[in-house]
């Protein structure tokens, strides 16, 4: 009975006396960063470029803005704080920028700068500048602060435009699991505003190739189950736009043929249609709808496969599918492997018709 309160009470001695040896952070003696990007220069060296929020009256915020270049990035680090007034912390760190010249070389190092600190989540957005990661952070005038607007930004885009889902999670996951090549947003400054221009592709942690944003949406359906999205189709007798489209993907590998299936079920509404010749029936607009994405899928995971990538993860549903699998075989038949996209899309309602 005694030997339970005797336990209880060294069990609080020494974690009191632990926490008394923790580092205390005093809130008003810290300044968290919430956006980092980092440039390349000459003579390998690395410029980073942070922002530090400072937080105003009526909601307002004004950012600070650190600069410096160095050899690694814990170098610039001390650079950054002997220019700040407080310690600069990772705390609020919402996304970080890699410009493409790094992206080329690898970030595997810089992420794993980031998965070292276990103040940072692993909800943390990455992506890759076309440009420089400095001009795009300089670019942004908000109120709200730069860390909160690229959340939002990113947030937006996946939830309601092409990009898929990502963050530093995510990318390092298909790093560390060698059976799927990772992807990032790419962005740029276009009116002197940020614009998300593509979606960059790496080989291991080396950006080697990038698709129009525009047309990432067949990428998208290929990727994940997608929900509220739209689709726009053209073609030489009318333009239908759907809208509300959700998809269910199941991708299947047959083992004794040695082909991968990949099903994808799509249900959407027609907002708006324009006619140049009688095109009436619903069930050409599904059939023409199906054959378009299936011919973009396909024109993709050929791109794909002569890049020797698979940022669709079709090595791990073969691996998961197949006990005799084995690595080198699968990259020597991935480039001729049978992979076949079957699409079916169901329209359940209509709407504007010109």
């Amino acid at each position: 009975m005694y030997l339970k309160y005797i336990v209880f009470f060294v069990f609080v001695t020494v974690s009191l006396l632990f926490n008394f040896q923790m580092p205390t952070k005093v809130i008003d003696q810290i300044q968290t960063i919430t956006v980092a990007g980092y440039d390349a220069t000459d003579q390998d060296m690395i410029r980073e470029t942070v922002v530090s929020p400072k937080y105003l009256a009526e909601g307002k915020v004004q950012d600070f803005i650190y600069t410096d270049t160095a050899a690694t990035v814990y170098e610039n680090r001390v650079n950054l704080n002997a220019q700040a007034t407080e310690r600069l912390l990772n705390g609020k760190l919402e996304v970080a920028f890699y410009d493409q010249v790094l992206a080329e070389q690898g970030i595997e190092h810089f992420v794993d700068y980031l998965t070292r600190d276990p103040s940072i989540g692993g909800a943390l957005y990455l992506a890759v500048v076309d440009g420089s990661a400095r001009e795009l952070i300089d670019s942004v005038k908000t109120s709200k602060g730069r860390g909160v607007f690229f959340n939002d930004f990113f947030d937006h885009n996946i939830r309601h435009g092409n990009l898929p889902q990502t963050n530093l999670k995510q990318f390092e996951s298909s790093l560390k699991n060698e059976t799927c090549d990772p992807f990032l947003p790419m962005l740029s400054v276009k009116g002197k505003k940020p614009t998300l221009q593509s979606i960059a592709f790496f080989d291991d942690d080396k950006y080697v190739d990038k698709l129009p944003i525009r047309d990432a949406d067949v990428f998208k359906l290929l990727y994940e189950n997608v929900s509220d999205e739209s689709y726009q189709y053209k073609s030489d007798t009318y333009f239908a736009s759907i809208e509300n489209m959700e998809s269910d993907k199941d991708v299947d590998f047959k083992a004794k043929s040695g082909d991968v299936i990949i099903n994808l079920h799509i249900q959407a509404v027609i907002r708006e249609f324009t006619r140049k010749e009688p095109t009436n029936r619903l069930e050409t607009i599904e059939k023409d709808i199906e054959r378009d994405i299936e011919q973009k899928a396909d024109k993709l995971i050929s791109r794909f496969r002569e890049l020797k990538i698979d940022p669709l993860c079709i090595e791990g549903v073969v691996k998961s599918s197949y006990r005799d699998y084995q690595k080198e075989r699968f990259k020597s038949v991935y480039q001729e492997m049978p992979i076949h996209v079957n699409v079916d899309v169901k329209i359940t309602g209509s709407g504007t018709e010109r």
